[in-house]
């Protein structure tokens, strides 16, 4: 395994590297670091370096980083990992008198949370109909894309760099205005819907895209999936899974959503969305009241329920730390999006691994854990 960051100014150019791990044959000052890599969220990362490093003034807000793997016994050369903001800083002495300078800061997704649908309600801009990759790229380019400017928007909200990839119209269709909302809150309602998933991925110095897949990031690669792909099974009888966290939690649980729409007192019409899963016990049934009142239409009703119910809904949560096997190395086998199998007490259960946290200590050793969730 081998480790390597680079630090990149407004240009994208490269302005320092870092690698291995203190200052020894390198001379990199990296003491370790870390990062999670999320779908539809931005992520984040950490870098720990030398308190006495000359490059921590090259550390500026919203300088681009860099975190590059290698895998030579998976045969895997030089990747990127991830990448993303520096958005701050901090040092620390500890006891022994050491200083230590600490970054941190966000995927490139944290672009997506950067501005609202800031656009009046009833405009095109703000209501929007037809295909959720449709409605979802429209919605990025006009709000930080090429296409927000002032006029239309109410403010300029162009992100320099970024582009919209083409669109293919995929997913669901979808119907409804959302003006004052934040985007990347409404990109998540809309990758629920489709279903889809969908990332900011750097393609050049400074240059970014917005990009969305259809169903999920990664592939199928569940036990018996119908593409025929070989499976990914995580086990701890098969030496790939260091420890385990199986969480099925119902506690916040909604199951059934009474949706209010136009009308009043005993004429206002209501509609009544139900997961099934109220029927799991004589005493499953957890029910809230949603006001629609602006929806017009009974399939915006619905999906107002059915939004509430798939947010709030009981899930499977695994956090696996992954141990690298032969069979069963990160990237070559499995990746951020896929879907596995986690294979726990008996029950073959599929995930989709909606993150990816990689860390390195101090003595160079690296950590991985896939953070899964039903699909």
């Amino acid at each position: 395994m081998g480790s390597l960051v680079r630090l990149k100014n407004w240009d994208g150019e490269i302005i320092a590297l870092f690698a291995g791990t203190g200052r020894g044959l390198t001379g990199g000052g990296m003491q370790g670091y870390s990062y999670y890599k999320q779908l539809r969220k931005p992520g984040e990362w950490m870098l720990r370096i030398d308190g006495n490093d000359e490059r921590i003034g090259l550390f500026l807000l919203d300088y681009q980083i860099e975190f590059w793997r290698s895998d030579p016994a998976g045969g895997l050369g030089w990747y990127l990992g991830f990448e993303g903001f520096v958005r701050d800083w901090e040092f620390t002495l500890d006891e022994s008198g050491k200083e230590v300078f600490i970054a941190r800061g966000r995927g490139y997704n944290d672009l997506l949370l950067a501005e609202p649908i800031r656009y009046y309600a009833g405009s095109e801009y703000a209501t929007k109909s037809g295909a959720c990759e449709t409605v979802a790229k429209a919605y990025v380019n006009e709000n930080i894309g090429p296409a927000a400017t002032s006029p239309p928007r109410n403010r300029s909200g162009v992100m320099p760099g970024l582009t919209i990839e083409a669109d293919r119209g995929t997913g669901a269709t979808w119907s409804g205005g959302r003006p004052g909302k934040n985007l990347l809150d409404v990109l998540v309602e809309l990758a629920d819907y489709a279903p889809g998933d969908f990332m900011v991925v750097g393609t050049g110095p400074a240059a970014y895209e917005f990009q969305w897949r259809a169903n999920q990031w990664g592939e199928d690669k569940t036990w018996g999936n119908a593409d025929g792909r070989p499976a990914v099974v995580f086990d701890p009888l098969l030496g790939n899974v260091r420890s385990l966290n199986y969480v099925y939690d119902r506690r916040n649980e909604i199951n059934t959503v009474d949706v209010l729409g136009q009308g009043s007192g005993d004429q206002r019409r209501v509609v009544t969305r139900t997961s099934g899963a109220e029927n799991d016990s004589p005493w499953a049934r957890r029910a809230v009241v949603r006001d629609a009142r602006n929806t017009y239409d009974t399939d915006g009703l619905n999906r107002s329920g059915d939004d509430v119910i798939d947010k709030q809904r009981a899930k499977i949560k695994i956090s696996v730390t992954v141990a690298q096997t032969p069979a069963t190395r990160y990237v070559r086998d499995w990746d951020i999006g896929d879907l596995p199998t986690v294979r726990y007490r008996s029950a073959n259960v599929p995930q989709k691994i909606v993150g990816v946290q990689v860390s390195v200590d101090d003595n160079g050793v690296e950590t991985i854990q896939g953070v899964m969730e039903d699909p």
